[in-house]
């Protein structure tokens, strides 16, 4: 039975609990798409490449694009976490890693070691998708960081060159996108806008942020934004909903549920206070 199940543009992200001594309906492939099935629960177990393994906190499997398998439970009841992502993504996200041409994504099907990065992650990507405002960047930005967790963990063709790899001391595009986003934050700040006037693709500014400023460009974005609404609710007396538009939230809800993530307060208590 599916608890869940969320489409995205480059993933799809499932919870499916079973019932003692059942199974999916059918021996099944997933067309063009990777599928991890991590376990949350109970002894789920999987069928692939002519072998049967339980899944466990340090066994779970990567099945490839085309390749049938299922997944079933014995005499108690289990719950298994489906990841699916896109062989393009991924070829994607790779190529803007390594930055070289295209290769060949594979990865060895049994993965040894914890997966608790990978289960938090989806989490996350379904908490945003569930609750967030519609922007389709941050959703973006966190498949990005799923599949970059998957090339870290998973073992593959990838493994020597995306261990070894180290970014260089500086970056001239991320500074010259970091001047335009300081220049203006009630400009047009989007992903695909900035990777546009960048002349980068949205992986490859995605991952300039994360390797060289430590989160996403939405992060950056939304905190330089919140730092400078903080400064105006102390040194003007502005509407808050001005200064909501003015440092370039798209709605005063978007910002209030930020501010007080970061701050457990809202502006007009933060206000009050000073």
């Amino acid at each position: 039975m599916k608890l869940i199940e969320l489409k995205l543009t480059n993933s799809k992200v499932m919870m499916i609990q079973f019932s003692p001594n059942t199974a999916d309906p059918e021996e099944h492939a997933h067309g063009t798409d990777f599928q991890l099935s991590i376990p949350l629960a109970g002894s789920p177990y999987i069928r692939y490449q002519q072998e049967t393994r339980r899944l466990e906190e340090n066994l779970w499997c990567i099945t490839a694009p085309g390749e049938k398998h299922y997944h079933f439970a014995n005499d108690r009841p289990a719950k298994v976490l489906l990841i699916n992502l896109e062989h393009s993504f991924l070829q994607q996200v790779l190529v803007e890693h390594l930055e070289q041409k295209a290769m060949q994504v594979e990865f060895m099907p049994w993965m040894g070691g914890p997966a608790e990065a990978l289960r938090k992650g989806a989490l996350s990507l379904m908490q945003l998708a569930l609750e967030g405002d519609g922007d389709q960047a941050p959703l973006l930005e966190l498949e990005y960081e799923l599949a970059s967790l998957l090339f870290a963990l998973g073992k593959g063709s990838h493994t020597e060159g995306w261990q070894q790899r180290t970014p260089r001391l500086e970056h001239p595009t991320l500074q010259r996108v970091l001047r335009r986003i300081h220049d203006d934050l009630s400009l047009d700040l989007r992903l695909d806008v900035l990777s546009k006037e960048a002349g980068i693709s949205k992986y490859y500014l995605i991952r300039l942020f994360k390797e060289y400023l430590g989160q996403t460009p939405s992060a950056y974005i939304a905190e330089v934004r919140l730092s400078k609404a903080k400064q105006k609710l102390i040194e003007t007396k502005a509407d808050i909903t001005q200064i909501a538009y003015d440092v370039g939230f798209g709605s005063l809800n978007t910002f209030e549920r930020l501010f007080k993530q970061k701050h457990h307060m809202s502006p007009s208590e933060f206000r009050r206070m000073q």
